[in-house]
């Protein structure tokens, strides 16, 4: 399971997507590292404006603007993956490495 996690800058109030394996926790740290400044929770409004969609259903790709993206290199271990679909109860499956290239994220490190 791929948990969609948006954060944003605490500076610029820019949404930021981290897609982690569901078994794996974001080190915020290093989320922050990538994105070039501190992170906070996002405004669950601000999600829902900005994306198209609420907490729980955060889609990795379909999103109403352009969202920074990165995967943790570990979804690439896998040979098929699942992801939240826009809703809190419909998911869909995908190979990872086409799941990373349509979300136009930038694999790296981020699991704790």
């Amino acid at each position: 399971m791929v948990k969609s996690l948006v954060f944003q800058g605490q500076a610029s109030g820019k949404l930021f997507l981290f897609l982690v394996s569901g078994s794996n926790q974001l080190d915020l740290a290093k989320a922050a590292a990538l994105t070039g400044e501190p992170l906070e929770r996002a405004d669950p409004r601000q999600i829902r404006d900005e994306t198209g969609f609420a907490i729980g259903g955060v889609a990795p790709i379909g999103h109403l603007i352009a969202i920074p993206a990165f995967a943790d290199k570990t979804l690439l271990d896998f040979d098929r993956v699942w992801a939240a679909a826009g809703a809190h109860d419909a998911v869909f499956a995908a190979e990872p490495h086409a799941m990373v290239k349509a979300a136009q994220a930038v694999v790296a490190t981020l699991a704790a």
